[in-house]
Parts: C-alpha cells; sequence; structure tokens
C-alpha cells in the first residue's frame, strides 16, 4: 500500500485514539466524580465495572483506531525486505491487539494482566528493533541519510520499550497514601504515580508512535 493512503489512514488512526482518551477520560469522570489522571490511573479503569456498550464512544473510538492500525501493519510495504516485512506485519497486528486488551483486562485477573503488560512491552520492544533494522537495511541499499535518522529514532523507541520493563520501579505496589483535608478529616488517595499504570499508557502510545514511523519509511 502506498504512502499517500497508508499517511492518511495512520493520522485516522491515531486522532481516533486521542479521541478515545479524552472521551474515555470523561466518562470516567462523570461515573466516578474524580479526576482520571494517566500517571496513576491504569488503562483498563476506563471501562471498569462497565460493558463495552455502557462505554460505547470512548470503546468504538478505540476499536476503530486499532483496526486501522492493524490495517497499516497488514498492507504496508518495505520492498526487498521479505523477511522484516513479516516480522514487522505479525508485531505490529499483535501488539494492536494486546494495546486493545490492555483498556478491558481487569486487575482482579492479576496473572492474565501482568502477562498482558509484559507481552505489550516485549512486542513494542521487537516491532521497534524491527523497524529500525528495516530502515538500516534501506540506508543501506539506497545510502539515503533519511533512512538512517529513521532508524536512529525507532531504536531510540525500542530501547525506551526496553528501559520500561526493566525498571526496578515497576511493580504492583499501589498502596494509597493518606491525606489529611482542611478539616481534620482523613481520606486515602492515590499517589501522584503508580509506576506500571504510566508504563502501560506509554506502551500503548508506542504502538503508534511504531506505526507513524513505519508509513514515513514507506515514502
Amino acid at each position: 500500500m502506498g504512502f499517500a493512503v497508508l499517511l492518511p489512514v495512520s493520522i485516522v488512526s491515531i486522532i481516533s485514539f486521542v479521541l478515545f482518551v479524552f472521551t474515555g477520560i470523561r466518562s470516567y469522570k462523570n461515573r466516578f466524580k474524580v479526576d482520571y489522571d494517566i500517571r496513576n490511573t491504569f488503562p483498563y479503569e476506563i471501562n471498569y465495572h462497565t460493558k463495552y456498550l455502557d462505554n460505547v464512544l470512548p470503546n468504538v473510538l478505540l476499536t476503530f483506531s486499532i483496526l486501522l492500525s492493524i490495517f497499516v501493519y497488514v498492507t504496508f510495504d518495505f520492498k526487498n525486505l521479505v523477511g522484516i516485512n513479516v516480522f514487522i506485519l505479525i508485531a505490529g497486528v499483535i501488539l494492536s491487539i494486546l494495546v486493545f486488551v490492555l483498556y478491558f483486562i481487569d486487575l482482579k485477573y492479576l496473572r492474565s494482566h501482568m502477562a498482558i503488560m509484559v507481552l505489550t512491552a516485549v512486542f513494542s520492544f521487537a516491532l521497534g528493533g524491527a523497524n529500525a533494522i528495516g530502515n538500516f537495511v534501506r540506508f543501506q541499499n539506497t545510502e539515503n541519510i533519511y533512512y538512517l535518522i529513521l532508524c536512529v529514532i525507532c531504536g531510540v523507541f525500542a530501547l525506551v520499550s526496553f528501559v520500561l520493563i526493566m525498571n526496578p520501579k515497576l511493580s504492583l505496589n499501589l498502596q494509597m497514601e493518606t491525606v489529611t483535608d482542611e478539616k481534620g478529616n482523613k481520606k486515602l488517595v492515590r499517589p501522584k504515580y503508580f509506576v506500571i499504570a504510566f508504563t502501560e499508557w506509554i506502551l500503548a502510545f508506542t504502538l503508534f508512535i511504531n506505526q507513524i514511523l513505519l508509513v514515513l519509511a514507506v515514502i
């Protein structure tokens, strides 16, 4: 598929995901009367205690965004890079599915939740690495510095995914903080950061970063 088709599809995919985030946050605030903060709130909590159709607008936007993302990974074309092409296709489709699942799997299914998060990090790293390799081969074939720059950028995002999953602070320490208000009443609040929740959000964003970098390499 050509750049002229993949670029607008990718842009619509990213815009749909951004709209999903905004509408999901608004829906969360309407339901629970508290602000949603991606630094300390898990992705799945956008759909916490709701069914797909109970939160229909955010979920339709998410589904549409992921389907477009899968379309990009399935239809892109790296000429003369058959091996890398297949690997990127597989990694991109699997990562798209994992990101989708990340927004629905509750922490009460702890093992499944952690497995999905780890796999998301692994495939994010694999996709970024494959993108970097693909661009390096294109640079070797064409000697076009543009592909070398893309190679470095892809490599950086692959490294980010690796660092995230190796972060020693990455744990399920969800202990709440006790805060005293002006009247002396004590209440439990979330700390500013839940490292694991924030990490899951970053991993979700890497899907679309890798996607747009892939499309830029199809020029």
